[in-house]
């Protein structure tokens, strides 16, 4: 390693750009293959060289020239090094959480649309009067009695129908889908205004 004299750094003080063009010559290569050593991308490397350079010419008048220059310069670039490998870190876990987030948003969509498919294909196949009599409740906000009144039955009849036809949509989803899907449902009913 090269060992730059009292006389540079007085000069390079002094705004000296000779001078400072010596103190880059013999510094950086070493900074360099550190650079490179710590981060693994000969472009950071090369950034983490000129970063180091810029700011020993910038902060040039507190250079004390009893001292060497080496280690603050040394200490400078690990500093660099090491918040660059911690901002790339925190950037790789936000982009993980939002390719999570988003992932999980499309799964949970096609979820609920397969969910409102299977929905509508059991309301499809119950019997009439039960489709009928659900649709009015559920989907136009019906009462038992103004049901009735449509559809020329009494409410307790309205009543038995879409309680059978829940049980027959029931029967023809899993559980855990039913119980999704009518909360689901319920919310869809409560934005809507029904």
């Amino acid at each position: 390693m090269t060992t730059i004299t009292k006389g540079i750094l007085l000069r390079i003080k002094q705004g000296d750009r000779l001078a400072f063009r010596a103190l880059y010559d013999a510094y950086a290569p070493l900074l360099y293959d550190l650079g490179f050593r710590l981060l693994r991308d000969t472009a950071a490397a090369e950034e983490l060289v000129q970063d180091c350079f810029v700011k020993v010419w910038s902060t040039r008048a507190e250079i004390q020239e009893d001292r060497d220059l080496w280690p603050l310069i040394y200490v400078m670039a690990k500093r660099l090094c090491f918040n660059q490998l911690r901002h790339a870190r925190v950037t790789r876990k936000y982009l993980v959480e939002v390719t999570d987030v988003q992932v999980n948003d499309v799964e949970q969509r096609l979820d609920v649309r397969e969910l409102e498919s299977h929905l509508e294909h059991s309301i499809e196949s119950l019997p009439e009067q039960q489709k009928r009599a659900l649709r009015l409740s559920r989907l136009e906000g019906y009462s038992h009695q103004q049901i009735a009144a449509e559809m020329g039955i009494s409410p307790n009849t309205v009543k038995n129908h879409i309680t059978q036809a829940l049980k027959n949509i029931r029967k023809t989803l899993p559980q855990a889908d039913y119980n999704y899907l009518m909360i689901a449902y319920g919310f869809w009913l409560i934005a809507n205004g029904l």
